[in-house]
């Protein structure tokens, strides 16, 4: 096999090898960290901040009702006594009465919306750790496939490395080092109807019968890599 079909066939071998490393390391990491687990843990924490927010509100709601129910009683208390006898005062009494009734009526409104908000958020809350029990359930399920498909594809990076290291080696060194002062990705192209598959320029006749000789490194005379006939 001449230079150039060996630094052909070791390219794509590198290939190979980078495909797989990133095979791994996916795999590695969904074994490691999931993401549909830590999107639904996440998920999960918002839910219930959320919720407690909204528990946080409704007792707060709940203290000024009771601070404004007393004091409207107080007034209310006051305005049937019978105590007041001026009757300005007693308009005054009466109006501020009728404006806390109305206000306390907007309060019992909104502590209403709060508590349907409240009971969204526990949905919510429900519906995330469901969903949270289904992302493990399904990491659980699908690890002993991970390890499994780890294993294969460790065994096989191990054989392309192999591979790559005995075709290098019977490159000779000064195409070694043509293929290492390529500039471009991928170094090696293939020539088909003599054109460089990698950058579609045609290749001089000078280039072409070099190439069916074999007998030297030639290289794209406009994106600088190594051809092959394919």
């Amino acid at each position: 096999m001449k230079s150039a079909q060996l630094l052909l066939a070791y390219q794509r071998l590198v290939e190979k090898e980078r495909e797989l490393r990133d095979e791994i390391e996916r795999v590695e990491s969904l074994l490691n960290v999931n993401p549909d687990v830590v999107a639904a843990e996440e998920a999960l924490a918002a839910a219930r901040a959320g919720e407690q927010a909204i528990q946080l509100r409704l007792m707060d709601s709940d203290r000024e009702r009771e601070t404004h129910r007393t004091r409207m009683r107080s007034r209310e208390k006051e305005l049937m006594s019978g105590r007041i006898r001026n009757p300005t005062e007693l308009m005054q009494l009466s109006d501020e009465v009728k404006h806390m009734k109305a206000s306390f009526a907007e309060e019992e409104d909104a502590q209403l919306r709060l508590m349907d908000e409240a009971e969204a958020a526990d949905v919510a809350v429900r519906e995330a750790s469901e969903r949270l029990d289904d992302a493990r359930t399904r990491a659980t399920s699908d690890e002993p496939t991970l390890r499994q498909n780890l294993e294969s594809w460790q065994a096989e990076l191990a054989i392309v490395q192999a591979d790559s290291q005995a075709i290098w080696a019977q490159v000779p060194s000064p195409d070694q080092n043509a293929y290492l002062r390529v500039r471009v990705h991928p170094p090696v192209a293939e020539v088909d109807r003599n054109q460089c598959l990698a950058c579609h320029v045609t290749v001089t006749s000078s280039g072409m019968q070099m190439l069916r000789k074999g007998d030297a490194i030639v290289q794209c005379e406009n994106c600088g890599r190594i051809l092959v006939m394919a």
